[in-house]
């Protein structure tokens, strides 16, 4: 090796080292806005998702800055988010909550900052066309297996109560006047059970929810499925309260809904998607277009199951139904 092919390693390697250490010192941004409220930001998902950032060498107050918002369930928030997460000029936008109309307003605010988003179905909602390969500036996760997912509650709730006939749907108006209504209908006509929509609206807060339990009491429902959109999630520890003080068995999507009393969950494995999310945000920060970025989906699903509250309704539960939980509460 000449004097000169020498110099020019050197000088490769003093660049190569010079920009590992500029990107080590470089604080990044990422913009968290919730549909929901600021208590989803700290449950058990979510400290998965910022122990995995953790390891993955982001520091918050060291090299990363995390700005978080909430939209406490309510939509007409959403504008205003958007105004102020763009005015902070982030690096990543991650949009949590599965707000499909959320994320929409997003996109269409931004087409050049990288959003990684919580997700339903982002096909049906036309948030991407491609889950393999999104495009635009959108990646992110899956949290449910789609619309069909209301079939398989609807047989859980049939299974663990098989003399209901008359089940309660606690929904968003939206998602109860649409499709996933729609679904839960035809599921009930197949296993002969009357559903009762009790639709909530978007501002819905306590005193409605108490309205609707009390609805129904007065329709007779024999059990409650409730949805995991907008105020349901926020007030699922309520909800999983007033399911119990009117003595419905229920079902619904998170896990934290069992442990405040509510009777089964059946939902994703969230914990492995949720590193997985972190994993994509890495890679955006790396300079991976998000929209190359597939969006992961649930690949393991768990039931878990309240014993005590079962107890408390005098429920007896099948064996072959607890043989089959994944968790059971004592």
């Amino acid at each position: 090796m000449n004097r000169r092919d020498l110099l020019v390693g050197l000088l490769a390697t003093l660049g190569a080292n010079q920009a590992y250490a500029d990107d080590a010192r470089k604080v990044h941004r990422i913009a968290i806005s919730t549909g929901w409220d600021t208590a989803s930001l700290s449950n058990p998902r979510m400290l998965s998702f910022f122990e995995e950032l953790r390891r993955l060498g982001y520091i918050e107050g060291t090299n990363l800055i995390i700005d978080r918002y909430a939209a406490d369930g309510k939509t007409t928030r959403y504008p205003q988010i958007v105004h102020d997460v763009l005015q902070s000029r982030p690096d990543v936008i991650l949009v949590g909550g599965v707000a499909h109309e959320f994320i929409a307003q997003f996109g269409k605010a931004t087409s050049t900052i990288p959003i990684v988003a919580t997700m339903g179905d982002p096909i049906a909602a036309g948030i991407v066309t491609n889950l393999a390969r999104p495009g635009a500036n959108i990646t992110g996760i899956v949290l449910d297996a789609g619309i069909e997912m209301q079939g398989k509650h609807l047989e859980l709730l049939k299974e663990a109560v098989p003399s209901a006939s008359r089940v309660a749907y606690l929904s968003p108006r939206p998602q109860w006047e649409g499709a996933w209504g729609q679904e839960v209908i035809a599921t009930g006509k197949r296993l002969a059970i009357s559903i009762l929509g009790v639709p909530m609206e978007p501002s819905a807060d306590e005193a409605q929810y108490h309205r609707a339990f009390e609805s129904m009491a007065n329709q007779r429902a024999d059990a409650v499925m409730v949805n995991g959109f907008g105020t349901n999630y926020i007030y699922q520890r309520l909800i999983a309260e007033l399911a119990l003080e009117n003595r419905l068995p229920s079902i619904h999507w998170t896990p934290e809904f069992v442990e405040a009393g509510g009777l089964m969950v059946y939902a994703p494995d969230y914990i492995p998607l949720f590193v997985a999310m972190a994993g994509q945000v890495d890679r955006v920060l790396k300079g991976v277009k998000a929209g190359d970025i597939p969006i992961d989906q649930p690949t393991k699903f768990s039931l878990s199951i309240n014993l005590k509250t079962a107890r408390a309704l005098d429920l007896t539960l099948p064996t072959t139904l607890l043989a089959r939980a994944d968790r059971v509460i004592e």
